[in-house]
């Protein structure tokens, strides 16, 4: 009776330890299996939280190829096995990526279908930007970051200038395609032709050109840059500019300051709330960032430089980034009229980052051959140097205007403005197991 209650005891222990390895083994399956088919089709989900997986914030523009919805995160391995993901959680920037947790449950089901053996592995992999039309092992071919966008954009005869960071977004465009194009809003965004593109966003053949990536996709669009709220009473009776100004950062002298419209924060930037600009002649808006980043907020209907006026950013060599000219915020009901910004062209030195989310924009006066390109793709010049994002561009779509985008435009937003800022088309990959463990819960 002992030598079989020994050697009962001792097939039952096995039975139990080779369930308990099957369990394990069918969470580390169901791991393999969802990791693959985010890589392949959810990619964008990498930096999500799964409990967002449904509903996610749309850090940057979805990859052509991608697939909308959201994968299997149950599963069934052979005749008896089942896992069941109950955690994903990343951690990271979506700019640069990060790395994510995992929890994976793994059941041995009986006949039943109760469990026999229950096992959970944990997880941490790394999580990589990458762009859309590359592998992660390959040389970047563009940033992802959007140099103009807009809800709808019609270039006409405009460039966007620059290897890296001269890409083109535009959210609705497939929504509003002109007659003239060979392609639908039902067309799959994957078998465009670049012409296809250049004709979606209102482009002309042969005349356009758009040295990045054209993407038509939607994305979450961060708040437009507000004063701190101390400052609000800047907007109590804001000025117009209307005649030769200068904005002197951190001055102390008040006429450099539009007579009290600017202020100078803790944190060493200059916020200036104005109504209207609307310049003539030869008359010009200087901003001086020497002492600083120089942001300002117009709160009124319109920006328009008139005759041969224009705006110089000095110095010329600071980053883009150094000068925020912005709009006002999003207003999807339209109880406030759209803003209309009319920027000028022929300045080498209109250096800045414009975001109107409420209004339409164009270049007046677009030059048309000022910009200066080295060998490896990378422009500066143009009617503007930085980046432009608005609701609808297309104010100088009978121009030659050209922005050309600072390669590194993408990171100056993200470090001068926050890691909201960092937007784009991007892809990501999951790679390599940083961290790894398992345990088993149950075991009948």
């Amino acid at each position: 009776m002992a030598s079989t209650t020994r050697a009962w005891l001792g097939l039952t222990g096995a039975v139990r330890q080779s369930q308990a390895r099957s369990a394990r083994e069918v969470a580390e399956a169901g791991l393999s299996q969802l990791i693959e088919t985010l890589n392949r089709n959810h990619a964008h989900l990498l930096v999500v939280d799964v409990e967002n997986w449904s509903n996610p914030p749309l850090f940057s523009a979805i990859c052509a190829n991608a697939s909308t919805g959201v994968p299997a995160t149950t599963g069934t391995i052979g005749s008896n096995g089942k896992y069941t993901l109950e955690n994903y959680n990343f951690n990271g920037s979506p700019f640069y990526g990060g790395k994510a947790d995992l929890r994976m449950r793994g059941e041995i089901l009986k006949s039943d279908n109760s469990t026999a053996a229950a096992a959970i592995v944990e997880q941490t992999v790394e999580i990589k930007a990458k762009s859309c039309n590359t592998s992660f092992d390959e040389p970047t071919t563009t940033s992802g970051f959007p140099g103009l966008l807009a809800q709808n954009v019609d270039m006409g005869g405009n460039d966007l200038k620059g290897r890296l960071s001269g890409n083109l977004l535009c959210l609705q465009c497939v929504d509003n395609i002109p007659n003239k194009c060979s392609v639908s809003s039902s067309t799959p965004l994957d078998s465009y032709s670049e012409s296809d593109k250049i004709c979606v966003v209102g482009g002309n053949q042969n005349q356009t050109e758009v040295d990045g990536e054209i993407y038509l996709s939607a994305i979450d669009l961060p708040p437009v840059p507000v004063p701190p709220k101390s400052m609000n009473d800047l907007y109590n009776n804001p000025p117009d500019i209307t005649s030769n100004t200068t904005i002197v950062a951190a001055s102390s002298n008040s006429s450099e300051l539009l007579n009290g419209a600017c202020r100078v924060g803790p944190d060493g930037i200059t916020h200036c709330v104005v109504n209207d600009i609307d310049l003539k002649g030869q008359d010009t808006l200087t901003v001086d960032t020497n002492g600083g980043p120089i942001r300002i907020y117009v709160d009124g209907n319109s920006v328009d430089f008139g005759g041969k006026s224009g705006m110089k950013h000095i110095p010329p060599s600071a980053p883009s980034s150094n000068f925020g000219f912005f709009g006002r915020p999003i207003d999807p009901t339209n109880q406030k009229t759209d803003q209309e910004v009319i920027l000028r062209g022929r300045a080498s030195t209109n250096n800045m980052w414009a975001f109107f989310p409420d209004a339409s924009l164009g270049i007046k006066g677009g030059a048309g051959d000022d910009v200066n390109c080295d060998s490896t793709g990378e422009c500066t010049g143009g009617d503007i140097y930085g980046a432009v994002w608005g609701k609808n561009w297309g104010l100088s779509n009978d121009t030659g205007a050209q922005i050309a985008v600072p390669a590194d435009m993408g990171q100056q937003l993200y470090n001068n403005f926050g890691t909201a800022y960092g937007i784009g088309m991007k892809d990501y990959v999951a790679i390599g197991v940083s961290k790894w463990s398992s345990f088993i819960i149950d075991n009948q």
